[in-house]
């Protein structure tokens, strides 16, 4: 396998979403490059032709950058179940299964969603997974509770994380939730206490 022909590949899947060929770009969803393989899936979504068996393949593909690019997809289909690649080995899917998931407003992830939040390795991660919380906590049937609890915890983790749990904690009438809120206006990270005084419409340093 040559250089050219892989970038000849990979053209020909990107062209394939652009020039309506269905076929061309199902036909290198299967192609042992991992990159034409998602250029593909991309495609076919394009296409409007992307089948929710197709997509499930895609998602477990072996390559992690197929596997994002399919929960990517998946944010707005919610017609496959993307809950379990929360536990994906790769910290960027399980990263992007979080986006997606608060995307799609799933409240019966809410528990795998605070397991992420509160005990994942990697702060991006962790940092998605309390926005997708924040995201949820407005969604009709969700474990308002739960998410409370989580986010409030949250407000000891890093700053970006402190950022997000404040958005979320935001919605929230509780006195504990206003309280955090209201304490985060003199958080010792200048963008927690932005974010705070903007939403509390006062002036901070």
């Amino acid at each position: 396998m040559t250089d050219n022909d892989l970038r000849s590949r990979r053209i020909s899947a990107a062209l394939a979403g652009h020039r309506g060929e269905t076929s061309q770009a199902r036909a290198l969803l299967v192609d042992p490059d991992a990159t034409t393989r998602r250029v593909a899936l991309g495609a076919l979504e394009r296409l409007n032709e992307l089948t929710a068996a197709e997509l499930r393949v895609a998602l477990d593909d072996s390559n992690a950058s197929v596997r994002r690019r399919a929960l990517e997809i998946s944010a707005q289909r919610p017609d496959v179940e993307i809950e379990s690649y929360l536990h994906d080995p790769d910290a960027s899917v399980a990263d992007m299964a979080a986006f997606s998931l608060g995307e799609r407003e799933e409240i019966d992830a809410v528990e795998g969603l605070t397991k992420m939040a509160s005990g994942h390795s990697d702060e991006l991660c962790r940092e998605t997974a309390v926005a997708a919380l924040g995201a949820l906590a407005t969604t009709t049937g969700a474990d308002r509770p739960t998410i409370l609890i989580c986010l409030l915890e949250a407000m000891n983790d890093r700053a970006q994380v402190r950022r997000r749990a404040v958005l979320g904690l935001f919605q929230f009438e509780e006195p504990e939730a206003q309280q955090a809120v209201a304490s985060a206006l003199s958080d010792k990270d200048r963008q927690v206490r932005a974010v705070a005084s903007e939403l509390l419409g006062v002036v901070s340093d």
